[in-house]
């Protein structure tokens, strides 16, 4: 999957765990009957989502893209969302990989709703702290004033104690939209799930990986009608959508998906309704 990056990056996938949410919820008007063939629901109607983050060494640097839900959570929280995962799930699944959380140089965040950026910080002796203590957590400026100050509609997704603390102890970067923030790695800026969600695009020559985040979370998004419930503006996803998958597709992208179980990223291509997948990668395949 990874082979034409690797004369460059070092990547390791990183599964930091899972959870459920109301399948409705994920796929918004698409009806139940359609998407529960695919994405098998719950007695309380939730599917099954994957936690997947990214890591890319370079052997000075060593870049992580997400960071999980974290460990910060109540019971009550972990039951409502059927959280699995270990006690520490980014320090156990790095640890398997053969890092440390001290050696991690880079953080980097598609957006900063909890369930993609609770990892960022976990708590000790009553204190909240970064949890990788070196690193610089890079994240888009539009996204970082919409968590600060979100609306009404996605208000509960932005929890302050997983990113507030980035910058009480130096350690945040705010990046312009659509800005190369290292050499090969850009971000590319969307609106309508939530305001300034950056997708990551990896290139090496002309091969280009991109972190899906939440404009593709599941494979079945790549269906152009099917966007989620929790999106602020659905009309904006679904012009968002069409433009980057036609891009994908012409360019022969790799596109990462962090929340389906299943799979872990595809190459697509142009068909005559919406697109064909031509290659699929596999959760222990």
């Amino acid at each position: 999957m990874f082979s034409k990056f690797k004369a460059k990056w070092k990547i390791n996938v990183i599964e930091s765990g899972k959870f459920k949410l109301d399948g409705g919820a994920m796929m918004g008007s698409v009806p139940k009957v359609l998407w529960n063939k695919t994405n098998p629901s719950d007695e309380l109607n939730r599917i099954d989502l994957a936690m997947r983050c990214l890591l890319l060494d370079n052997g000075k640097e060593k870049i992580l893209i997400e960071t999980g839900i974290g460990n910060k959570n109540s019971s009550k929280f972990i039951e409502m969302f059927c959280i699995e995962q270990s006690t520490f799930p980014l320090k156990d699944e790095l640890k398997s990989f053969g890092y440390e959380l001290e050696d991690i140089t880079h953080v980097i965040l598609t957006h900063l709703h909890f369930d993609h950026a609770g990892g960022a910080t976990y708590s000790v002796d009553d204190k909240i702290l970064p949890t990788f203590p070196n690193a610089k957590y890079i994240i888009s400026k539009s996204n970082w004033e919409a968590a600060l100050n979100p609306n009404p509609k996605d208000r509960a997704s932005y929890l302050h104690e997983n990113f507030v603390p980035l910058k009480e102890f130096g350690q945040l970067i705010l990046v312009d939209d659509d800005e190369e923030f290292l050499e090969g790695i850009s971000g590319l800026a969307f609106y309508g799930h939530t305001t300034g969600q950056q997708l990551i695009k990896i290139t090496v020559e002309n091969e280009s990986l991109v972190f899906c985040s939440d404009l593709i979370p599941l494979k079945s998004h790549l269906k152009i009608p099917w966007i989620m419930g929790y999106d602020l503006n659905a009309m904006k996803t679904l012009e968002e959508k069409s433009t980057f998958l036609t891009e994908a597709a012409e360019k022969n992208w790799l596109l990462f998906f962090y929340h389906d179980p299943k799979t872990i990223a595809v190459k697509i291509k142009k068909s005559e309704k919406y697109f064909d997948i031509i290659e699929e990668y596999l959760v222990n395949e």
